[in-house]
């Protein structure tokens, strides 16, 4: 779906979000019992610490999925309810949340889900395909469709279309400064920042690239 160098470059990052999450969420089995839930450190561990890992962790396999083959319509709706699940989840745990700060890092992740969840809503259209095109149909504008099946299925994308995504770009960017801020502030919890600034970065990035 991404050509190259950036389908390398996307991949790089997505593992190792993939990579932070999954010992982020084996961190946090092991030392929740141990941090109250409403303490400023709530965030990083216990159940909203969990839904935020196991988020990620998904997003992070979804997004390297996206980088390198369509999902198809019924993939697209799957993938749509469960960051949509993950995201009221989140909101859901923003009361036990009592820090300004840890309550502005769950906000931006529920920010970044609703990014996700554009992103796979509107990508026939920044793509330029067809909204009611198989994924088949779109694999072809990467190798398999003949010249004439191209031009048949490659619509413009509505200026609007445009607006929308150039602002989830801009959100995902400011998320992503935010989080370099906290990786620079906070050196207990840099990998945690880290992982979390490299997704901000890396959705604003594949939405910029569509």
């Amino acid at each position: 779906m991404i050509e190259s160098p950036w389908s390398f470059v996307l991949t790089a990052i997505f593992l190792a979000t993939a990579v932070l999450c999954a010992l982020h969420l084996s961190q946090s089995h092991r030392t929740s019992a141990a941090v109250t839930t409403g303490s400023v450190h709530a965030s990083h561990h216990g159940p909203i610490a969990t839904a935020v890992h196991v988020n990620h962790l998904v997003m992070s396999l979804a997004m390297l999925l996206m980088v390198w083959r369509p999902v198809g319509t019924a993939g697209t709706w799957i993938q749509v309810a469960l960051f949509a699940l993950f995201g009221v989840v989140m909101l859901l745990g923003l009361p036990t949340v009592h820090a300004v700060g840890e309550r502005v890092a769950v906000v931006s992740h529920v920010m970044l889900n609703a990014a996700m969840i554009w992103m796979l809503l509107a990508m026939p259209l920044l793509m330029g395909h067809d909204m009611g095109g198989s994924a088949d149909a779109h694999a072809g504008h990467h190798g398999g469709g003949t010249g004439d099946e191209m031009a048949m299925e490659m619509t413009p994308t509505p200026a609007w279309v445009e607006a929308v995504n150039w602002g989830a770009v801009v959100l995902s960017a400011v998320i992503a400064v935010w989080w370099l801020v906290r990786l620079l502030r906070d050196p207990a919890h840099r990998a945690h920042s880290a992982c979390h600034l490299l997704m901000a970065a890396g959705m604003a990035l594949m939405l910029a690239l569509m």
